[in-house]
């Protein structure tokens, strides 16, 4: 494993440098924006009583943007009644910060509330050199840490993309489970096989299409292997609506660590499609996804790859083979249970590091209108009390 990683690291030796290069140009002109936003935000701030968050750093698009909430934190401080306003850069009491940019932006803020979270994984091999610096999830520099890894800490969440992008943090039981009944629906396949990617660090996804595809053809609309434009010019880049034409995907995941399972894997089950998969382990999410739908593909283990070909050629061929295998549940007994635990403990957390008392505790209350957010949040409590 080490020496493959090793050759793949040289391999890209150079595209890390250059992406090295225009992350240092990037950071140094978010920089001098924040600078100028931060000039531009204080006469608008001085008499305002809303809790400031800011998104630190480089961030995707409409992260920063408060009809997306997809961590949830809007939600919890509307469920607060608390007023809050997402700024560029002054002086926010709520700092969310994640992978993209240099960990000094973290460590250097004054936030009364940080809270670490990460897509990446921050293990990677491949990525090793860009990530390391966030290695530890900053469970010693954050109120609040969200990733893949499992970590026992006070202020640690296990909190994976795929739970965002499903469930909702207010969900309850009742929700989580008609959402798992979603992925059970039928769609009509009337085709083999796909992979949708833009790229293959590790070589994995060429290796599986070189050899599945000898089966019958596999379709590629990504950049990767390109030989389909059907999910740009029929499916508006709707992923779900495409994969759901499929009897398989191909979808391992970027890089391998322990624990980290993306929505990769989701994707597929909620397009009714068998995943062939590789990723962490062969029980990628131990109590919620049931691993015996999962067709496992490895670098290494030969013996187990022909196995899984032979696996994918007779559902392929075999309508009632195939009917049989997708009639397993595809979710664990225990997954609604385990599902809403997760929720429940990442709603609690933020309710508690973004509630006024922790933001502003009575010996740091030396502006007005903190007092007055303080004041405003216990008269609610003695009201519901």
């Amino acid at each position: 494993m080490k020496g493959i990683y090793s050759s793949i690291n040289k391999k890209h030796r150079k595209n890390r440098i250059l992406r090295a290069a225009y992350w240092t140009v990037r950071n140094a002109a978010v920089s001098t924006a924040n600078a100028f936003w931060y000039l531009y935000e204080i006469p608008g701030s001085l008499f305002d009583e809303s809790v400031r968050i800011r998104f630190a750093g480089n961030w995707w698009p409409g992260a920063a943007n408060p009809k997306v909430d997809w961590l949830g934190i809007f939600g919890v401080l509307d469920g607060q009644r608390q007023k809050y306003r997402v700024v560029k850069s002054y002086a926010p009491a709520i700092e969310i910060f994640s992978t993209y940019s240099d960990r000094k932006i973290l460590e250097n803020s004054k936030a009364k509330c940080k809270i670490f979270y990460t897509g990446e994984n921050v293990h990677s091999a491949c990525d090793r050199s860009f990530y390391a610096q966030y290695a530890d999830n900053c469970v010693n520099d954050v109120d609040l840490s969200l990733g893949f890894d499992n970590i026992s800490a006070e202020n640690y969440i296990r909190y994976p993309n795929w739970a965002p992008r499903f469930f909702p943090l207010n969900s309850s039981k009742d929700k989580i489970k008609t959402i798992l009944d979603d992925f059970k629906k039928k769609h009509r396949k009337t085709k083999f096989c796909s992979l949708v990617s833009s790229h293959d660090k590790s070589g994995l996804r060429t290796k599986i299409y070189n050899e599945i595809s000898q089966i019958a053809p596999i379709d590629c609309p990504g950049k990767l292997l390109r030989n389909d434009d059907t999910l740009r010019d029929i499916y508006n880049n709707n992923k779900n609506a495409y994969l759901q034409q499929y009897k398989f995907n191909i979808c391992p995941e970027n890089t391998i660590s322990e624990g980290y399972c993306t929505e990769k894997i989701f994707e597929c089950l909620y397009s009714g499609c068998i995943p062939v998969y590789n990723g962490g382990s062969r029980d990628p999410e131990p109590g919620i996804i049931n691993s015996n739908i999962i067709l496992w593909y490895d670098y290494f283990d030969e013996e187990s790859n022909r196995s899984t070909f032979n696996e994918i050629k007779k559902l392929h061929s075999d309508d009632l083979r195939y009917r049989s295998f997708m009639e397993q549940p595809f979710f664990c007994d225990a997954a609604v249970d385990k599902i809403y635990d997760m929720l429940q403990r990442l709603n609690n957390k933020l309710r508690c590091v973004c509630s006024p008392q922790f933001l502003y505790p009575t010996h740091d209350m030396k502006e007005p209108y903190l007092r007055k957010a303080v004041l405003r949040q216990k008269q609610r409590e003695e009201r519901i009390r």
